[in-house]
């Protein structure tokens, strides 16, 4: 403890804009930070270092090698940082990873150590030998275990997913909600018009993206349709491609990440359809914007906290048939947010209650 403040250090790892920094951003805008100081380790620079600095300019974020790449050197140069500072936590944000992380945190001494899952996997997970050879590893230094859904913690803790406090991947709710009003205004800016199928995410392997496009394009003859897909990554150009095979380029819109509420609050109908998720972060800033939600069936259930959304197996015929149903939109969603434990505004103060239970000895509640 430093000034009065618990020191946390947060170890993110690959901190390129995706669920678990909008996540971690979210908590710490409305972290009480007279009585926590947070430091951050990733593995590159990139635009969370700025949003980082705008919440607290004394935030040190510190780079080390990726542990996918050179574990050794990784856990080495995370042990200097924690050598070098005395931090009361590590809170671990790598899932299966964190068999390395924590490992560093637990040769150092820091006295809470969580383990953090954000995310789930199967056999079409990537690096899926890898990941079910970390697994048992993964909270081995751990003191405490956190997951984003009971889903998540079942997939990585197994035996031990009952030890693990459930904390929602909350979100700045009030931004997201819609009204009529909202949905006209903001298609006319993005001079939007049909129905409009959105995306917003990471361009990877997980996120499964040529399948929605070849979904999509069965559906689109059926009238003035426009997919748009908000983020970037690896399978861009995979992505592009697939949509010119499928003669559909001109109805594809691909916009670089950015603040996605208006893209949020202009569309009709929101698709999610991953091969494997923790939670599926989107999927309730969609609900919030009160959008119908059409997710893969490896997206847990847990997801679907208003009760509209509707999950498919990897059938691009029954995704197409759902995509060409009359939109509805849903304005009625704050209570169900709620309810539901999805407002950042009354959750953050959880975490940090749970930091203070933890170094206190006295654990912290499994849902919270």
């Amino acid at each position: 403890m430093q000034n009065n403040k618990i020191n946390v250090l947060q170890v993110v790892g690959n901190a390129r804009l995706g669920g678990v920094a909008s996540c971690l951003l979210n908590y710490y805008r409305h972290t009480d930070l007279e009585r926590f100081h947070f430091d951050f380790v990733t593995y590159a620079p990139s635009i969370f270092d700025d949003l980082v600095r705008k919440i607290d300019k004394s935030a040190r974020i510190y780079y080390i090698s990726p542990f996918q790449k050179n574990f050794l050197k990784g856990v080495f140069d995370l042990e200097r940082i924690c050598s070098n500072t005395e931090y009361s936590v590590v809170h671990s944000h790598l899932t299966t990873l964190s068999a390395f992380s924590l490992t560093a945190a637990a040769h150092t001494d820091v006295p809470v150590r969580i383990c953090h899952v954000h995310s789930a996997f199967n056999k079409n997970s990537e690096h899926y030998l890898a990941k079910s050879f970390l697994r048992p590893f993964a909270a081995e230094h751990a003191t405490h275990l956190m997951a984003c859904s009971r889903h998540a913690a079942e997939n990585i803790f197994g035996k031990r997913a009952d030890e693990a406090t459930i904390l929602p991947d909350a979100i700045e709710a009030e931004r997201f909600y819609s009204s009529r009003e909202d949905y006209s205004a903001e298609r006319e800016k993005l001079g939007l018009s049909g129905k409009v199928v959105l995306f917003v995410g990471r361009f990877a392997y997980q996120k499964n993206l040529p399948f929605l496009v070849e979904a999509f394009s069965r559906a689109a003859d059926s009238g003035d349709m426009t997919l748009v897909l908000v983020g970037d990554g690896e399978e861009k150009h995979a992505v592009r491609d697939a949509a010119a095979q499928c003669g559909i380029l001109s109805k594809v819109r691909m916009i670089a990440p950015c603040d996605p509420v208006p893209w949020y609050k202009a569309a009709d109908v929101f698709c999610l359809p991953s091969r494997y998720e923790g939670l599926g972060m989107v999927a309730i800033e969609a609900q919030a914007a009160g959008l119908k939600c059409i997710l893969s069936d490896s997206v847990p259930k847990e997801a679907d906290i208003t009760g509209r959304c509707i999950f498919l197996p990897e059938d691009a015929g029954a995704w197409a048939d759902e995509l060409k149903k009359p939109a509805v939109h849903f304005y009625d969603c704050r209570e169900l947010v709620e309810n539901a434990h999805y407002d950042i505004k009354r959750e953050a103060h959880r975490l940090g209650q749970f930091y203070e239970n933890a170094l206190a000895g006295t654990g912290g509640q499994n849902q919270i």
